[in-house]
């Protein structure tokens, strides 16, 4: 962030100077007083269990010299420069507008039920090949997160590529003004959420928030395979309407590809062009997440070696399709999260992959936030399964569904959580057994990976 003096946040905010220094400016924004450099904004957020306020001074401690305050009484640090505002989170994301504002340069923003968070990377790694890019890091993709990314454009970024998620209907609503993105991505619409939303059109809904705020210039690029979200397609839109996918005519198609052990080949169509790429991670589902970034690659004017290389460059977030070998046994770590499209794609990358394995072990924990589609969801994973795993170790209270969908497919074992799944493991795997672990982040099931690297010590 260029550099905003106390009076500009005052003016962008709408705040009142309670004390300290007019002269200072910032450079950057934080919420959490342990991450406080020198020269940012501490922004103290009331949630719903800590109030960032009683954390004021502990800022001040790490170096911080500005805060914005909704608590006029408290006491402050002498040294603290403090503005009064009336709502932190408002005035955090008035300056994330402000920021997001004084550029002129290109906003990607990306939404969907399964794959957003790899679409964001995969898109922001290619793009990255020509333009100085801006991406979302870690969660930062919510109310908290969104702004705070925005607050880190700088005069040198050319394009931003930002992953906006969403648990309720109005989620997205809450923050795309200040995204104000020129090209809205969607990559499908699952049952994430179904226990909140009640229904897939809600969740369908809440999805297409994203393109609020899209003008006659704006692009709507979205997943033309996906049911629900045909129906953009067929809407007098204000805005523009490309399409990505497999199985119909597409702005960007897959004409075919592979999966292998090597992972992906795909030949794509784009207006003139076709040509061929390869992705280093195998399944489907990746074909899908490659053909957004390969077409806004396109659609940026670039050529199909610095496409290639932004997919050759691409390494998956943390405990997301995280491919690597402990002891001639091949792991799968695929534990961020889960939903009912998210473990049918892992599970056939474990088919992809495992033909060159003498046994695929499937453990699957509990899929959450699924309410009454719960029990029919899971049983239909396990059911899934039986083609694609020689073992199943279900893990959880809904895992128990799992294991009754696999019936007599293979080796079953039903265990309550991460713990006694390691346990379980370290008594069944031999070398060249290759796992996949998947299940909703709650269940901790990364845990497991200790079991194979340490004996389960």
């Amino acid at each position: 962030m260029q550099s905003i003096s106390i009076d500009e946040i005052i003016q962008i905010t709408r705040g009142e100077l309670l004390q300290g220094n007019r002269s200072l400016s910032i450079t950057n924004v934080a919420i959490d007083s342990r991450k406080i450099k020198n020269n940012d904004l501490y922004v103290p957020i009331i949630g719903e269990t800590n109030n960032g306020h009683e954390y004021i001074s502990q800022a001040c401690s790490n170096g911080g010299r500005v805060c914005l305050t909704e608590e006029r009484n408290r006491s402050f640090p002498a040294e603290m420069t403090v503005i009064y505002v009336v709502s932190t989170l408002a005035a955090m994301k008035a300056l994330a507008g402000f920021n997001r504002h004084r550029y002129s340069i290109p906003v990607i923003a990306i939404t969907g039920s399964s794959g957003k968070t790899t679409t964001k990377d995969l898109v922001a790694s290619v793009l990255s090949q020509k333009y100085r890019t801006l991406k979302t890091d870690g969660n930062f993709n919510n109310e908290y997160g969104i702004p705070q990314t925005l607050c880190n454009l700088e005069s040198d970024h050319q394009i931003a590529v930002i992953e906006m998620g969403m648990d309720h209907l109005g989620d997205i609503s809450k923050s795309i003004q200040l995204v104000d993105p020129d090209i809205s991505v969607i990559t499908n619409v699952g049952l994430s959420h179904i226990e909140r939303l009640k229904t897939q059109e809600n969740i369908y809904l809440a999805k297409r928030e994203i393109l609020q705020t899209l003008t006659c210039e704006g692009i709507a690029y979205i997943n033309g395979d996906d049911a629900f979200l045909k129906k953009i397609t067929a809407e007098n839109n204000r805005y523009q309407v490309r399409t990505f996918g497999l199985r119909e005519e597409h702005t960007v198609k897959a004409l075919n590809y592979t999966s292998n052990q090597a992972g992906l080949e795909i030949q794509v169509e784009w207006e003139d062009r076709n040509e061929v790429f390869t992705f280093n991670y195998p399944g489907e589902h990746n074909v899908y997440n490659c053909l957004v970034a390969i077409g806004l690659g396109y659609f940026y004017e670039m050529a199909q070696p610095e496409i290639q290389k932004g997919l050759d460059a691409f390494v998956p977030s943390g405990n997301r399709m995280d491919i690597f070998t402990i002891d001639e046994i091949k792991i799968i770590n695929d534990s961020y999260n889960a939903n009912p499209d998210a473990m049918r794609a892992s599970l056939d990358v474990l088919a992809a992959l495992g033909r060159d394995y003498k046994r695929k072990i499937a453990i699957l924990g509990d899929m959450l936030e699924m309410g009454e589609y719960g029990p029919g969801a899971h049983l239909e994973v396990g059911n899934y399964a039986k083609d694609k795993a020689d073992v199943l170790i279900g893990v959880g209270n809904l895992g128990r569904s799992i294991c009754q969908g696999y019936e007599n497919a293979g080796q079953v074992y039903q265990v309550t959580d991460a713990l006694a799944a390691g346990a379980c493991l370290k008594e069944i795997v031999q070398p060249e057994d290759i796992i996949l672990i998947k299940a909703s982040r709650g269940m901790g099931l990364e845990r497991i990976i200790d079991f194979i690297k340490e004996g389960g010590q």
